[in-house]
């Protein structure tokens, strides 16, 4: 028996629509309002984990390590240092102490820039500060420089073997003191750190170009024009490296300069290349100062 609802008729034409069971109407009211009320529970709860979950990611976030900016800001130094820029890097050096204090590592970078921008004095003082550094070194490597500049090859030879005492295998200090055993004419002992300086850094043109200069000075052209075919050698490199082996073998007894045929200076040895040595007017050209063999090539070694 189908009980139906007892509302008056309004006059529409709706059909009339059973009424719930006398029984279920309160029950009914009770289980929506409890099935509504865990709904509205549940939502509650996931907001509240989502918003928890939120919170402790920006919390995360906010605890994560940042960049080492004192790190980047020396790496900015070094750069500006690799490209020539020392007079700006002794103004960021500046800054960087200001805000981060000094280390050695930066009054190592600081003695280097006064050196390159031609305070001797005042490298010199920065470099023998740091001789009992971890920089010990650089710092050494730094005062056979400044020896060297002077033309003091004796005192640029000691102090650049401290330096290789102490880094065996860097091969720019290591070229750095046979050119400099080279400019004081001790050919045969520039030949160990030449030939180390080339092996251990095999692609590089410049310190080939040392080796090349070492042979040239030794008379043996011909191998030294072969390192410099196998390098590569730019012809503006090659002619520097003529000059300089024109200049050394100036002050070398038994040895001839000649006029090559690319227009520079070449070394032949004595007797018969000596003697095509006489059909040519030797080489005359003006003392080259010192420079590291990173500096003497330029872009084009």
């Amino acid at each position: 028996m189908k009980i139906f609802d007892m509302r008056p008729d309004t006059g529409s034409h709706e059909a009339r629509r059973p009424a719930c069971p006398a029984w279920f109407s309160p029950f009914a009211i009770a289980l929506v309002a409890v099935l509504a009320g865990g709904c509205a529970s549940n939502s509650a709860k996931l907001y509240a984990q989502q918003n928890e979950a939120a919170q402790l990611r920006q919390q995360a976030e906010e605890k994560a390590p940042t960049p080492d900016n004192k790190g980047m800001y020396l790496g900015l130094i070094r750069q500006m240092q690799e490209q020539g820029m020392y007079f700006a890097s002794l103004a960021h050096i500046d800054a960087y102490e200001q805000q981060n204090g000094s280390t050695p590592e930066v009054q190592r970078l600081r003695a280097d820039a006064l050196r390159e921008t031609s305070q001797a004095a005042a490298a010199e003082a920065a470099y023998r500060k740091l001789l009992n550094s971890p920089e010990a070194g650089a710092a050494w490597h730094g005062l056979g420089l400044l020896a060297a500049q002077n033309s003091d090859y004796g005192n640029a030879i000691t102090s650049l073997r401290e330096a290789v005492k102490r880094e065996p295998t860097n091969p720019v200090m290591l070229s750095d003191l046979g050119y400099a055993m080279l400019r004081s004419g001790d050919f045969a002992g520039a030949r160990v750190p030449l030939a180390q300086a080339a092996e251990l850094a095999p692609d590089n043109r410049k310190m080939i170009g040392n080796l090349a200069l070492l042979l040239l000075v030794s008379g043996d052209a011909e191998r030294a024009r072969a390192v410099m075919d196998k390098a590569n050698l730019s012809m503006d490199s090659r002619a520097a490296i003529y000059r300089l082996a024109a200049e050394i073998g100036q002050r070398r007894p038994g040895v001839a300069a000649v006029q090559d045929s690319a227009g520079g200076a070449q070394f032949v040895g004595s007797g018969s290349a000596a003697t095509a040595g006489k059909k040519t007017n030797p080489v005359q050209l003006p003392a080259t100062p010192f420079q590291s063999m990173l500096d003497r090539f330029g872009n084009g070694g």
